[in-house]
């Protein structure tokens, strides 16, 4: 017989996802454990006795009736925060298939007890709350693994009282239909004000934003199968090569014949590849809008936006492609969370940095010959093609294997079926006229139609555009086309904007323009045609003073000590660039470097040496901070080259300095010392001492390198005793740290603390402050006071000296503190800290190419 009914609260929650294919029977025992375990926890730490409640299991979820005693409110806090804790904390430790996501609803109302149990039509209404797709839709898109719905009663009696500090402004108000059952309710997401997303925006259905398949596709068997083979192994593949190989195309043809596997969706971005066209957070907001997010609840800030991606991809089975990649970072700042989904990236670049998140690297070769002809055949028909097959041949490999080549002169040949192979070859040899020879007749023709596309622009864009095509590098901003033109920045964007409207120039990225290579060739011939000589030279020496007088300024924000560069600026631009502090001027190193050194073998080519040596000599900032040797190597052998054209002995000793000390970082000293001694004779020629004490201590640089202790040791004093003789303070800190060093390396650490501790002192007092240079001074000093035995104080020192190098960009830098942090605790009988800490020293070598990354893994096998 039934009793009279008694007021309860009623909690009951779900685990979302909790029969998906990626659990299997243990990671869902594992699953259940954890909740209930939280769940009991969170029921203490609201002083709600467990065992005294009702429950209701339901395998993915239960049902709790709460005694009548027992105040609601207790199970909106101190409960819910609570239990938002315990699920992060577990998340945090938990792997993938045992990671939680939970749905809660809270209502209060009358239950009747009988002879079978519990009845009332409040059990039906909280029930109801829990399934609303609502609430379901509100913890797909939220970021964090708890979403609670609370009843219209529980907000009224509860909620809107602000009992316990809660916070009515955080739930949100809804009205759901579930079966038969209409509730109006509140949705409350711990943790956050955002209002919740209720709405699935056509998320029902998985996002297939793959690229059609392509049907003239040949050949790769071998590439499909490497792809095959390492899906299995890792969720990461990176497919790289030179631009126009087909790595796309290999990407695609094999997404669509895994598609199958991966039922939650496809997603597809562009990244467009050096040039940067997309965004990180234009590609999330791209990808959660796909998931089935709508569009004003997808998150501005990156953060915000990375850790909803992360939420709603967890436990899915998706596919994405990023297609032309620039960085590993952009990779690692768009992967899914998910243990079951597989990403497939292309990059121009290999991306090695990668590995370390898992990822396999497959490299995209050329197309052999044969297949080139095959793809040839494709296009144009087997029996043209075998008809000219020695034609054929030579037209492949004149394409280099490049399947972009090979389908645009396939192109030509349907559409001329009388023309020979031999005469596309012959076209394609003529590099005047490969314009025309990539171009169809008709309105096919690239040449009319950006004939066509020239002529809309006003008489000052067309002069602009015409004077881009001489531009030597890939992309450039907007500074660069004022400088072109000498006009003041708002008319080059005027300017700029026409010709980007008129679809003849790229706007990739903010202030970031490009012109496709076949638009450039077509800008500069219409400059020959159109402009005069005297005009193209003055527009380029603009371009290439513009680029000097920027680089010099963010040289002179990222070594401010470097106060007697020399600079011959033959046109001053309009207006110049200013930079926010020694990152944003790093940066815009950095990002122009190619621009730079192409603006600079321009220069030589033109013959302007003294601007080709200065470019040179401006990236020294850039060097000193993140090496990237290869191109050190260019600009400076550039450098000697100029400066012995115009026989500027002073530029040219400064050239074989920096490329002495290039060949020394790369662990060629027989290199570095004959160019460093040719530098040290030109410095004694011209009788500055300062530069004599200069090339002193880089001969101790290499010596020191070899093993060779004592030689190094007297250069480093010769240089320390002209130094302290000029009264050049910073050089004389850095003089110090080099007799440290040494003898460290002789094994003399009590010998070299004094040097070093002196040389912190200096560096430390210098009126320009020179941070990374201090901060090497410490690192040197706490090596020697690790094998003396003062491990704390050199804890403390190498932990500001990482952060130092952290503040001032420099990779090279913090590799230095970790791999002495990792002496440090190998030193103290703690190997698994000290691994960690020369990992991280490998990681940062191999990305830098460093040499030293040899040394570092002998220690971490050892260990």
């Amino acid at each position: 017989m039934a009793r009279d009914p008694v007021h309860h609260s009623l909690f009951t929650f779900d685990i979302e996802d909790f029969s998906a294919r990626y659990r299997n029977d243990r990671a869902r025992l594992a699953v259940r454990a954890a909740v209930y375990r939280l769940v009991r926890e969170s029921f203490t730490t609201a002083e709600i006795d467990w065992d005294s409640c009702t429950y209701q299991d339901c395998g993915d979820g239960a049902l709790i009736i709460v005694p009548p005693e027992v105040s609601t409110v207790l199970l909106l806090d101190p409960l819910l925060p609570r239990l938002l804790a315990g699920l992060i904390d577990h998340n945090l430790r938990a792997p993938p298939p045992e990671r939680i996501r939970v749905r809660v609803a809270v209502h209060a109302g009358e239950i009747t007890r009988d002879e079978q149990g519990m009845t009332g039509h409040e059990l039906v209404v909280v029930c109801r709350l829990l399934d609303a797709a609502e609430l379901r839709t509100t913890l797909a898109h939220a970021g964090t693994p708890l979403a609670v719905g609370v009843s219209d009663h529980v907000y009224e009696t509860i909620v809107r009282h602000g009992f316990r500090g809660i916070e009515p402004s955080t739930y949100h108000p809804v009205t759901v239909q579930v079966k038969k059952t209409r509730l109006h309710g509140w949705i409350h997401v711990p943790g956050s004000r955002v209002p919740p997303s209720f709405e699935a925006h056509g998320g029902e259905t998985p996002p297939q934003q793959l690229l059609p398949d392509l049907p003239a596709f040949v050949g790769r068997a071998m590439e499909h199968r490497l792809l095959d083979k390492l899906s299995v192994e890792s969720r990461l593949l990176v497919l790289s090569g030179p631009p126009g190989v087909g790595k796309s195309t290999v990407a695609m043809q094999w997404c669509h014949q895994v598609v199958d596997h991966y039922p939650d969706g496809q997603l597809y971005a562009h990244l467009g590849g050096p040039a940067g066209s997309v965004t990180v957070e234009q590609v999330l907001g791209h990808f959660l809008r796909g998931l089935g997010v709508a569009a004003p609840r997808v998150p501005v800030g990156l953060a915000e936006q990375s850790a909803l991606f992360r939420s709603l991809t967890a436990g899915r089975r998706l596919l994405l492609v990023l297609d032309d990649v620039e960085s590993a970072d952009q990779v690692r700042a768009l992967l899914p969370s998910s243990a079951v989904s597989t990403t497939v990236v292309t990059s121009r670049s290999r991306l090695s940095g990668l590995v370390a998140n898992g990822g396999r690297l497959i490299e995209i070769a050329p197309l052999p010959e044969e297949d080139g002809v095959e793809l040839l055949a494709r296009l144009v028909g087997d029996g043209r093609i075998e008809r000219e097959r020695p034609c054929a041949q030579q037209l492949a490999s004149l394409c280099a294997g490049l399947p972009l080549a090979l389908c645009v002169a396939g192109a030509r040949l349907v559409s001329h079926p009388r023309w020979s192979v031999e005469k596309v070859v012959a076209e394609l040899v003529d590099e005047g006229r490969r314009l025309a020879g990539l171009s169809l007749a008709g309105d096919l023709s690239v040449q009319v139609v950006f004939d066509m596309s020239s002529e809309t622009l006003s008489p000052p864009a067309a002069r602009l555009y015409r004077l881009l095509g001489l531009h030597p590098g890939p992309d450039f901003e907007i500074g660069l086309a004022a400088a072109a033109v000498a006009v003041p920045t708002a008319e080059a964007e005027r300017l700029v904007d026409e010709i980007v409207t008129a679809n003849l120039l790229a706007d990739p990225a903010a202030d970031r323009y490009r012109l496709h290579d076949l638009i450039r060739l077509h800008a500069r011939q219409q400059a020959l045609a159109h402009e005069p000589a005297e005009q193209r030279e003055l527009a380029l020496r603009r371009m290439l003073d513009w680029y000097l007088r920027t680089a010099t300024d963010a040289g002179a924000v990222v070594t401010p000590h470097r106060t007697d560069v020399r600079r011959d600026f033959a046109d001053v631009p309009v207006e110049t660039v200013t930079f926010a502090g020694h990152a944003d001027a790093l940066e815009w190193l950095d990002r122009e470097r190619v621009n730079l050194l192409a603006a600079a073998r321009s220069a030589a080519d033109n013959g302007w040496n003294t601007t080709a040596w200065q470019l040179a000599d401006a990236m020294w900032g850039l060097f000193l901070y993140r090496t990237h040797y290869y191109d050190w190597l260019q600009f400076d052998l550039l450098a000697v080259q100029a400066t012995v054209e115009d026989a500027d002995r002073e530029a040219e000793a400064g050239a074989n300095d920096r490329l002495g000390l290039l060949f020394h970082a790369l662990g060629r000293n027989d290199e570095a010392l004959a160019h460093m001694a040719t530098a040290a004779e030109i410095w004694r020629e011209l009788g500055d001492r300062h530069r004599i004490a200069g090339s002193m201590e880089r001969f101790g640089f290499a010596y020191l390198d070899q093993g060779r202790i004592e030689p190094a040791l007297t250069h480093f004093e010769q240089a320390l005793e002209g130094y302290r003789e000029l009264r050049q303070q910073r050089s004389v800190g850095l003089a110090l740290v080099s007799i440290g060093r040494a003898l460290f390396t002789a094994g003399r650490p009590a010998e070299a603390e004094p040097p070093l501790a002196e040389a912190v002192a200096v560096l430390d007092g210098l009126e320009v402050p020179d941070p990374y240079n201090a901060a090497r001074a410490r690192i040197a000093l706490a090596r020697t006071e690790i094998q003396i035995g003062a491990r704390e104080r050199a804890l403390e020192r190498l932990r500001v000296a990482a952060a130092a190098m952290q503040a001032v960009n420099s990779p090279l830098g913090q590799a230095d503190a970790e791999w002495a942090l990792g002496e440090l605790f190998e030193h103290a009988g703690e190997p698994r800290v000290a691994k960690g800490h020369y990992e991280r020293t490998e990681e940062i070598y191999a990305r830098l190419g460093n040499p030293g990354v040899d040394q570092v893994r002998e220690r971490i096998s050892r260990l």
